[in-house]
């Protein structure tokens, strides 16, 4: 009896999950899905070949052999993306071997730590502790099923999508000098605490023109400058008028 599958293939979710609509999965991403999914040397290793058969089924006609994923299962194409993003390709394949052998699922917060690279870059992208505690949390829960529900993204500042994958792609769409955004921002962090708001501000939106795409640590530190800018000046208009009265 032949098991049911969903439409679309493993790159066709993939593109959907990080929106990218009519545009190619970059090639490091496909060969990563590759990695996680597919690749047929894996397959003699009985925890990989478990976890994959949750997911996919080769399908093999006189022409060409393709994967495809069961039907329900697509939801861990989501998954490995979220868990690329934060632990890359080997950690991912491990967490998901974990979840076919319950007695090491334990050991799953141990390969959410990130390296220094990653935890660079999940600065410049406003992505905090918390965002990684939630999916260590859905990890570990009892209840929660790899293959069929959703992770929250790491990218949780996106208040109205709490699934948002696309801002991943900066990972592999271009070369982010993260350190240089990094020390920029630290430079116009120091101006703020000497309470130099005017260099800050200037050296925060230096930054924001620079930069290769959006990053809300910048963001969000100009907004407090500013509060507090338009605070003190309210606060100095009202001592003047009290000054001033008669």
């Amino acid at each position: 009896m032949s098991k049911e599958t969903e439409i679309g293939s493993i790159n066709d979710y993939a593109r959907k999950f990080l929106k990218l609509e009519n545009k190619t999965l970059p090639k490091k991403l496909h060969d990563a899905l590759n990695t996680i999914f597919t690749k047929e040397r894996d397959n003699s290793n009985a925890d990989i070949k478990a976890f994959r058969q949750r997911v996919v089924i080769e399908i093999k006609t006189p022409h060409n052999n393709h994967y495809a994923i069961l039907a329900g299962k697509s939801n861990a194409i989501y998954n490995a993306l979220c868990l690329i993003a934060i632990v890359g390709v080997g950690p991912t394949k491990k967490i998901f071997q974990y979840f076919v052998q319950t007695t090491k699922k334990g050991s799953i917060s141990s390969l959410l730590q990130q390296n220094q690279e990653q935890a660079l870059i999940f600065f410049c992208l406003g992505i905090d502790k918390k965002n990684r505690d939630n999916i260590d949390n859905c990890l570990n829960a009892k209840d929660f099923d790899l293959f069929t529900e959703r992770l929250p993204s790491p990218f949780g500042y996106d208040q109205y999508d709490k699934f948002n994958l696309a801002p991943m792609l900066v990972f592999f769409e271009a070369k982010i000098p993260w350190q240089d955004y990094a020390l920029r921002y630290q430079a116009a962090e120091l101006s703020y605490v000497a309470q130099d708001f005017n260099s800050a501000i200037s050296q925060l939106e230096a930054l924001e023109q620079s930069a290769l795409l959006p990053l809300p640590v910048v963001t969000s530190l100009k907004e407090t400058i500013i509060a507090k800018q338009a605070d003190a000046e309210e606060a100095s208009c009202y001592l003047q008028s009290l000054l001033n009265y008669k």
